[in-house]
């Protein structure tokens, strides 16, 4: 797998703190971070530079260029006061973005790359983050690479929640984070599951059953539930044989299986935050019929709603 990722920068606060949380994991590693930075073809100028400028394109890509490296040069200055050697950090810019989603999904086509990495902006309670946003764009339409948004809390040691099901999704899930996470001291890592409602061949339907009838529905419905729970546990144990295998012990590794309460979206949000998880991994599709990354489905009301930890949103 590639030791390559691909970091979109820009000049904010919070995205110099997310990469230096990123950068602080995997420093002693032989990770290469490459930094994309894309100019908004409406970027802001400095006083002054307005009238300076002639209006033609030569001067308006020049003081365009000055913003990428300001920005570019002050992030690769963080990495190499960290301690980062010059030979593990590339950089990238292009200018008069229109689309800077579609830009970094572009760059991270053009190049193998573990993943694709963003800061995770900071909300009100009035602004969400909505649709539309370049980080949910990324995570809705990148089919070749998972995506980690990464938050101001501290990564090290990562204490990772893997939100999964039995889906395809699940094994990409665990795989993707055994080879990444899984060596680092102290790491930590629980699988979770939310056990689903009884699926509609078991609702009443309005009819009201009689004893025998209730006692049949209860057997079938216990059945079911056992049936689940053994799958889900032999999934369980595959994905903890991935993890000792890369490096983690078994008491690092952790197994939930939760009946659902309020909703498995809202109960995995739940967990996270009552885990003190620094980390919420989770695919980008499942098992519902639901084929596309929208505004109700559970990746998009994670990526949403789960607070004070990272993200990792696998394709």
């Amino acid at each position: 797998m590639s030791r390559r990722f691909l970091f979109g920068v820009d000049d904010s606060e919070n995205t110099l703190q997310a990469l230096k949380n990123f950068a602080e994991l995997f420093l002693e590693s032989d990770v290469v971070l490459h930094l994309f930075h894309a100019v908004p073809e409406s970027s802001l100028l400095y006083p002054g530079e307005l009238s300076t400028l002639s209006g033609e394109a030569s001067e308006w890509e020049k003081v365009q260029e000055k913003q990428a490296q300001r920005v570019l040069d002050k992030a690769l200055g963080l990495l190499v006061e960290m301690g980062y050697k010059r030979s593990r950090l590339e950089s990238q810019s292009i200018l008069n973005s229109v689309d800077t989603a579609q830009n970094i999904l572009d760059a991270s086509e053009s190049n193998q790359f573990a993943a694709i990495v963003l800061a995770r902006k900071s909300r009100s309670a009035v602004k969400r983050f909505l649709l539309g946003s370049t980080t949910t764009k990324i995570c809705q339409y990148s089919d070749a690479h998972p995506v980690w948004v990464i938050g101001t809390p501290r990564l090290k040691p990562p204490n990772i929640l893997a939100a999964l099901d039995d889906s395809d999704y699940a094994e990409r899930i665990f795989t993707h984070l055994a080879h990444y996470l899984a060596s680092f001291p102290g790491a930590r890592i629980t699988l979770f599951h939310v056990i689903p409602a009884k699926p509609p061949e078991f609702w009443d339907h309005g009819h009201i059953l009689n004893q025998e009838e209730q006692t049949k529905r209860d057997a079938m419905v216990a059945a079911w539930r056992s049936d689940h729970e053994k799958r889900i546990e032999g999934f369980f144990a595959s994905a903890r044989n991935v993890f000792v295998s890369a490096g983690m012990n078994e008491e690092q590794v952790n197994n939930l299986m939760p009946t659902r309460m309020r909703g498995i979206a809202r109960d995995i949000i739940a967990e996270a935050g009552r885990g003190h998880y620094n980390i919420l991994a989770f695919g980008r599709r499942g098992l519902s019929a639901i084929s596309d990354f929208n505004l109700g489905s559970r990746a998009a009301k994670m990526l949403q709603n789960a607070r004070d930890c990272s993200l990792i949103v696998v394709n």
